[in-house]
């Protein structure tokens, strides 16, 4: 697996360009001229399946450069297929979801997803028109990039200039203009790629909603093959839902989301495996539990063993214990109850048996 961060000026790939240079067609170069360098360098890679994957705005990133590597092949570099996550690809189709999102999920009222349709629906630049107007997002980065600033972590992995950068997941590089990526995808998908797109459906930075729109009604309009389904982890759980279209799958992840495999881990490892190996392959592989996705069921892939039938056996005698318990609650209860019924029989008998008075008129 190789990780790159692109373009330079990311992460601690140098050096930082002129403004002018940050466009996507320029990154989309820079990225294929490091993928002939790596294959010259490490040639014992060449031929073997290779795949693109990435998230966000890789969006636009994978698109334009699948589609420079299929119109301009590299020698003996077997592209086989990409995968992006909750990817931001047309700022009008994903744009104008927002609001369904945010209403579908219960944070704006009705009256305010009216007013909002009937006011902005026009596009235009998103500005921040106060200071105040931030987001506020949990803190999960902050290991890495300490992580990733240690002057050791540095020197191991080879960066130049090792220990003296401040590394950083954002290096807000200027980036004013992102024309739509739907315009790569019919070359890409023509090429017979394998192709998957997918959603953390708790993700409201680019949700499901818009990519769904522009797979199918306001964009590719792509044919389904396979409609929609649920399916599940190698723990037996739900795990979202997917549908295949020609040459390419749109599959949600349940409760993941801008960054599936750091809220879902083990279904995200399952979902890739199977899109790379196969259902069949991937049903054969042992996957490591995940402690916070097995809260939700009980853990229906543990093999049975002798502790495990032991503490069966045990959970066994308990129930049986405490069905004998309520049998025998059950009987008292009835003998009780009949007791006491024999003797409010008794006593109905006797007051009925009285000598009633006579009244004359």
């Amino acid at each position: 697996m190789v990780f790159l961060e692109s373009p330079a000026g990311v992460g601690f790939s140098q050096p930082v360009l002129n403004d002018t240079d940050y466009n996507d067609d320029f990154t989309t170069d820079r990225a294929y001229e490091f993928l002939v360098e790596f294959y010259a360098k490490y040639p014992r890679y060449k031929n073997r399946e290779f795949y693109i994957t990435g998230e966000s705005y890789a969006g636009i990133y994978i698109p334009y450069l699948a589609s420079k590597l299929v119109q301009t092949p590299i020698a003996e570099v077997n592209f086989t297929g990409f995968a992006i996550g909750n990817p931001f690809t047309d700022q009008v189709a994903d744009g104008n979801s927002n609001m369904d999102y945010y209403y579908s999920h219960g944070l704006i009222s009705i009256e305010s997803y009216n007013a909002i349709k009937a006011n902005c629906a026009s596009p235009g630049f998103s500005r921040n028109i106060s200071t105040a107007c931030q987001t506020i997002g949990p803190c999960q980065d902050q290991f890495t990039e300490s992580y990733l600033r240690l002057e050791a972590v540095q020197t191991a992995i080879h960066v130049e200039n090792g220990g003296a950068i401040p590394w950083t997941d954002c290096a807000d590089i200027p980036y004013i203009s992102s024309p739509s990526s739907l315009q790569k995808y019919p070359v890409i998908l023509q090429a017979g790629l394998k192709g998957l797109i997918y959603s953390g459906d708790a993700d409201s930075v680019v949700n499901f909603i818009g990519t769904q729109r522009w797979i199918t009604s306001e964009g590719l309009k792509l044919p389904v093959q396979d409609k929609w389904k649920a399916w599940f982890g190698p723990d037996k759980q739900l795990a979202g839902y997917t549908e295949r279209y020609t040459n390419l799958t749109f599959t949600t992840i349940k409760g993941a989301g801008h960054m599936v495999p750091a809220t879902r881990p083990l279904h995200a490892l399952y979902m890739f495996e199977c899109f790379v190996y196969g259902q069949a392959a991937c049903d054969s592989f042992a996957y490591p539990k995940d402690a916070l996705e097995y809260l939700s069921g009980a853990d229906l892939t543990a093999p049975v063993t002798s502790s495990t039938s032991q503490a069966n056996l045990v959970y066994l005698w308990w129930a049986l214990g405490g069905v004998a318990v309520v049998v025998v609650g059950v009987l008292g209860w009835r003998y009780v109850a009949t007791q006491k019924t024999q003797k409010e029989n008794v006593k109905y008998t006797e007051l009925t048996s009285e000598v009633k008075p006579v009244y004359s008129t």
